[in-house]
C-alpha cells in the first residue's frame, strides 16, 4: 500500500473541525508526563503546528524536500537539548494520532492503519536521528 493512501486519509481527517482537537484529548490522557509539557500553550497555534507537522512528515516520506526541510527543523527544536522529545513520548504520540485517524476516517482499514503505523515510525525514526545530531 502506497503513502498516498496515508495521504488520503489524512486528508479525510483534516476535514473534521474536532480531530485535531480529539487528537489533544487523546494524547494529552494518554501519559501523566504529557499534559505538563503543554501547560502554556496555545492550542490554536499548536492545532495548526499539528496540522503542517504531519503534512510535512508525509512529504518527506514522498520523498519532497520541503517535507525534509520541515522536518530537520522540528527535530532540532524536539531535540534532547531543547523540548526532550523521548522515544517513549513518540511512541504516545503515533498511538494516539493513529487513534483519532481511525474515530474520524470512515475508510481507516486495518491495512490503511498499518501504513500509518508505518509512516509514523519511519518519521519518528527520522526524527530522532536527526534530533541527537542536532544535540
Amino acid at each position: 500500500m502506497p503513502i498516498s493512501d496515508v495521504v488520503a486519509s489524512y486528508g479525510r481527517c483534516c476535514v473534521h473541525p474536532a480531530f485535531f482537537d480529539r487528537f489533544y484529548e487523546i494524547f494529552l490522557a494518554s501519559d501523566p508526563a504529557i499534559r505538563p509539557m503543554f501547560a502554556r500553550t496555545n492550542f490554536a497555534k499548536q492545532k495548526s503546528l499539528l496540522r503542517e507537522g504531519v503534512s510535512m512528515l508525509l512529504m518527506h516520506l514522498e520523498g519532497k524536500p520541503v517535507g525534509t526541510a520541515c522536518l530537520d527543523r522540528l527535530a532540532e527544536s524536539h531535540s534532547p537539548s531543547r523540548m526532550n522529545v523521548t522515544a517513549r513520548l513518540y511512541e504516545q504520540w503515533i498511538t494516539s494520532l493513529v487513534k483519532t485517524v481511525k474515530e474520524f476516517d470512515d475508510e481507516c482499514t486495518a491495512d490503511v492503519e498499518a501504513e500509518w503505523r508505518k509512516a509514523l515510525h519511519v518519521g519518528v525514526h527520522y526524527l530522532m536521528i536527526q534530533g541527537a545530531k542536532a544535540a
